[in-house]
């Protein structure tokens, strides 16, 4: 135990540690920053809240429409169609005149517009004056909203086993839906949550790349060979530290992120329904994704730990294993967000690099991709196969470290 402790505060030395967490805590306030201080708010393209910037546009809008808020009622919805139709005197968004009965619904007729585009691209029909929806639109919202969402469920389910689990899914989600002000800028930091995240493992990468080759290099591997046992005591230090320095960063990272959005955000647009920003039969609010997403991020970043310390065990100069190490998370970044291409081999790319369970969760949520699958006759949510995927390849680079450190 003594090694462990020694080793601890060799690769944790107060000046590495600080640099570690003040890089984390200096990114945290820039990104949140980013997502407060540049919130912008609008509706149609009309300028209804130019000159509002930041905190400022978001206490604006909130002023408008929390009088809206709570339960999405198809009452509700109606109004935010009479008022957008009442509203319009054209076919462009320029030609809405905007209305203090429009500025209070402009969710209501934000989200039935694009149901609208939603329901016509299904329906193979064209989408020019897309803004003239029906007059009784409102009415039928949920009836509609159920009718997109089962002809998208049995398009995309390749079995009936697939379709059952999916529309069980999809009757879990709480009608009406609920909204509250600030979801918009909730939606916009739970995304950012995956870019951050990838600059988090980039610090990894390079902390666990680095904790074994570097000791081949500097010759400390040969002192530590003619000691008694020294190599066995320490196999546990070189496995684990990398598991605390993650951890470390993903707290003073993510975790201080999410504590300023939550202390410059409204809080209760956590209740939001994530059906109001965008297309998903999974039953969850804005609360609910954002833990699960920092779940998967945590998860993500200590598989990065664990696969890079076994690539810094096999690889003898430090700098080729933290090449490796960057490239390999680089990878699992661009797959998991920005190459979206229906092919097997490419779904099984994103699913299999390590780390990148933190950047595909939401492809699968926001309906991206169909997130269930068939394996060996048995249904999974695609959700539950990255984690067991990100859960075996961490074992597994946990094993192969241990076993190649003790033999070198």
């Amino acid at each position: 135990m003594d090694v462990f402790f020694q080793e601890l505060k060799r690769q944790l030395s107060f000046k590495r540690q600080l640099t570690y967490i003040l890089i984390s805590i200096m990114l945290a306030g820039l990104w949140a920053w980013f997502i407060v201080g540049g919130a912008t708010e609008d509706f149609m393209q009309t300028g209804c809240y130019k000159g509002y910037k930041g905190k400022s546009a978001i206490e604006a809008v909130a002023k408008d429409r929390n009088v809206t808020a709570g339960e999405m009622t198809e009452d509700k919805f109606q109004r935010g169609c009479d008022a957008l139709l009442h509203s319009l005197k054209g076919e462009k968004d320029s030609d809405i005149v905007m209305s203090k009965d429009l500025l209070k619904h402009a969710v209501y007729a934000d989200i039935l517009v694009m149901q609208e585009l939603r329901l016509r691209n299904m329906r193979g029909e064209s989408t020019k004056d897309l803004l003239h929806i029906s007059k009784d639109a409102g009415k039928h919202f949920y009836e509609n909203e159920d009718l997109y969402y089962r002809n998208y469920i049995d398009k995309n389910s390749h079995s009936q086993s697939e379709k059952t689990l999916a529309l069980s899914t999809w009757d879990k989600v709480k009608k009406p839906y609920i909204y509250y002000s600030g979801f918009k800028q909730w939606d916009e930091g739970i995304g950012h949550m995956m870019i951050f995240s990838f600059v988090l493992m980039v610090m990894v990468g390079i902390f666990a790349g680095s904790i074994i080759a570097k000791d081949k290099e500097n010759g400390m591997d040969e002192i530590i060979k003619a000691t008694m046992k020294g190599r066995k005591s320490l196999t546990a230090a070189k496995i684990v530290i990398p598991w605390i320095m993650a951890s470390i960063i993903y707290l003073c990272g993510v975790g201080v992120y999410v504590i300023l959005l939550r202390n410059s955000l409204p809080q209760d647009a956590l209740n939001t329904s994530i059906q109001v920003s965008g297309k998903s039969f999974f039953p969850y609010n804005e609360g609910e994704l954002l833990k699960n997403l920092f779940g998967f991020g945590a998860v993500g970043i200590l598989t990065i730990a664990s696969f890079a310390t076994w690539i810094s065990s096999i690889v003898k100069k430090s700098s080729r294993a933290i090449e490796l190490c960057v490239l390999t998370i680089l990878g699992a970044f661009l797959f998991g967000i920005f190459i979206n291409i229906n092919a097997p081999v490419i779904d099984g790319i994103k699913i299999l690099l390590p780390g990148g369970v933190a950047f595909s969760y939401l492809e699968f949520v926001e309906l991206g991709k169909f997130p269930m699958t068939t394996i060996l006759g048995k249904v999974f949510l695609m959700p539950s196969i990255l984690l067991m995927v990100s859960g075996i390849t961490f074992l597994l680079s946990t094993v192969f470290t241990a076993l190649n450190y003790r033999r070198r």
